[in-house]
């Protein structure tokens, strides 16, 4: 499990368009946001660089935790 930090995000709106600019990211199992603690739970073997450009591109800059 990965964890990431996410900017930007303000509504479930928000939770429901970073979760979709994630789909189809070869190798990633499952995705969980918190909208309150502005992070998400990434599982599976995929490319962290790839999930980081998702979410930037899709207007929200995200790094990973820790």
């Amino acid at each position: 499990m990965t964890t990431v930090n996410i900017s930007n995000m303000k509504c479930g709106g928000c939770v429901a368009n970073a979760k979709k600019s994630l789909e189809g990211l070869p190798g990633l199992n499952s995705v969980e946001i918190n909208l309150e603690q502005a992070n998400a739970e990434l599982k599976g073997d995929f490319s962290l660089d790839e999930a980081l450009k998702r979410l930037s591109d899709a207007g929200y800059p995200a790094e990973k935790a820790g």
